[in-house]
């Protein structure tokens, strides 16, 4: 393999003259908007997902909607890493906003489900390069001594966009038309290809043939993976034959997949940016920190609306405290690892919030207030500002110019997986105490009437809307107690790995660039 740049150079800012700020707020304001078009579009989705089954039917493939997209996003995403290595992230992201804007118009025109979930699949196919190259394009835009705060700033939009995507698609659905859920994107997805003409060429690039073989298999993995966790189609129960081959194909795919990259010329993924001890544990708590997302931003709400009897709306108001105390957590954590440090105290820090604020709500019952679960979330959303963008930050300074395509979208990768693991390893342990609960306190009671539409409960008779409430709460509680040991494994990780010697690493060189030797060594 030839390389184009010098792994021993002092980075992308010494090959290029300083930007000025101006120039630098435009195009990380194009990277944000880009990220945030693609981050919305599941929950927008979602909001409007009734009334696109009300108009194109098809009510089995509802869950494909999202499915689709999913398993496009995670599977594209180390290949567009990969590309945006050899070719060029700024070229490789445009090309991904270009994909996302082409499925985001199909979508639109979409005269039935089949087409729709297939043009979700494109959709997702470019969500894919949008995420995974995105945080990397801040890495090479930014200065390193201010690479920490930037990163701080997208998982402020991170977590807004998670409370304002079920909004914007309310009021498409609403006022305009569940096809402008799509529609939007378009004109979101020019200014951003406008914004990156401004992001100046990467300095660092990799002359090489892209792995094809390791692509499939790591697709074919993620894929069955995802489709087992899902659950999606046929029988789906944790025991059926379906889910424990979904489950052993993707154990088998994964294990080719290493055993392939280990021998590969030319490795889709380097085993080398895994390979050190930082590295590999950094990746897995962001891992643990999706898990810790999605418990509370999904949780919660079905306890403000089953148990508290509060409607969907003012439920979104009581999530965006959550939302906003991850994104002023992670503004923080951005603002100290530049200024002090903290590399690894600051993610320490957050996985104990993550830890105490899931131990307070596995507390809660039919009597606990819409408050105190709030605050109780909150304290657990410091926790994910301060894990996730801090680790993150650690990767990318610890890796070659050359992989940090590559090493960013692997991050971002477990995040997505951790997030899929946190719905269905909690969605599972609600889900079953749920029944259970219902079974034995009202025999025979339709459960499935009010469990995907949890505001139904406020309509039901007074004796028995006080029994479903008694077994929500109760459900709720069992899935934040089985997050707990969870954050639990996350600290463990936090903590194990070695804070001195990445203060010494960071303190050496203000460019993201480490030798192969020193990766090793797990530095």
């Amino acid at each position: 393999m030839s390389r184009v740049d010098d792994p021993t150079t002092t980075g992308a800012a010494a090959a290029r003259p300083p930007m000025s700020n101006l120039r630098i707020a435009v195009v990380f304001a194009g990277i944000l908007l880009g990220t945030t078009v693609s981050g919305m579009d599941a929950s927008i989705v979602a909001t409007a997902a009734p009334t696109i089954i009300a108009d194109l039917g098809q009510l089995s493939l509802l869950p494909w909607l999202t499915t689709a997209y999913l398993l496009a996003q995670v599977t594209t995403m180390p290949v567009y890493g990969k590309l945006g290595d050899i070719h060029g992230r700024r070229r490789m992201f445009a090309i991904a906003i270009v994909i996302f804007l082409v499925g985001s118009a199909l979508c639109g025109l979409s005269t039935s489900m089949v087409m729709l979930i297939v043009c979700r699949g494109l959709q997702g196919a470019g969500a894919g390069g949008i995420t995974g190259l995105g945080m990397a394009l801040v890495a090479d835009l930014v200065p390193a001594d201010r690479l920490g705060r930037y990163l701080g700033y997208t998982g402020l939009v991170f977590a807004v966009t998670s409370v304002l995507g079920p909004y914007v698609g309310g009021l498409f659905v609403d006022h305009l038309s569940w096809r402008w859920a799509f529609y939007i994107n378009a004109p979101l997805a020019v200014l951003c290809l406008v914004a990156l003409v401004f992001q100046p060429p990467q300095a660092h690039r990799v002359r090489h043939r892209i792995d094809v073989v390791g692509a499939l298999l790591l697709g074919g993995g993620v894929t069955c993976l995802l489709l087992a966790l899902s659950r999606t189609g046929g029988d789906a129960s944790w025991g059926s034959p379906r889910t424990v081959g979904l489950l052993a194909t993707a154990a088998v795919a994964v294990a080719g997949f290493v055993a392939w990259e280990r021998r590969a010329a030319e490795p889709l993924l380097p085993l080398r940016i895994l390979a050190g001890r930082t590295a590999a544990l950094a990746t897995f708590a962001n891992l643990v920190a999706g898990v810790g997302f999605t418990c509370g931003i999904i949780y919660p709400p079905v306890f403000f609306q089953a148990v508290a009897g509060v409607d969907a709306s003012r439920s979104g108001l009581l999530l965006a405290p959550f939302a906003f105390t991850c994104a002023l957590s992670t503004l923080l954590a951005g603002q100290l690892t530049d200024r002090v440090g903290g590399y690894k105290v600051i993610p320490l820090i957050g996985m104990v919030f993550l830890g105490v604020g899931y131990a307070c709500l596995g507390t809660i019952d039919a009597g606990t207030s819409a408050v105190e679960v709030t605050v109780f979330a909150m304290v657990g959303g410091v926790g994910v500002g301060f894990v996730m963008q801090t680790l993150l930050y650690v990767v990318q300074r610890l890796s070659r110019p050359s992989d940090m395509g590559v090493a960013t979208s692997t991050v971002m990768l477990a995040r997505v997986l951790g997030s899929s693991l946190g719905v269905a390893i909690l969605g599972s342990a609600f889900t079953s105490t749920l029944a259970d609960e219902v079974e034995r306190r009202l025999p025979g009671f339709p459960l499935a009437d009010v469990q995907g539409a949890p505001a139904k409960v406020a309509a039901l008779a007074a004796d028995v809307r006080e029994q479903v409430q008694e077994a929500f709460a109760t459900s709720l509680a069992t899935a934040f107690r089985v997050a707990v040991p969870i954050m639990v494994v996350g600290f463990v990780a936090v903590a194990l790995i070695p804070g001195r010697r990445v203060r010494a690493r960071m303190a050496e060189s203000v460019e993201p660039i480490v030798s192969h030797d020193t990766i090793a060594h797990g530095v």
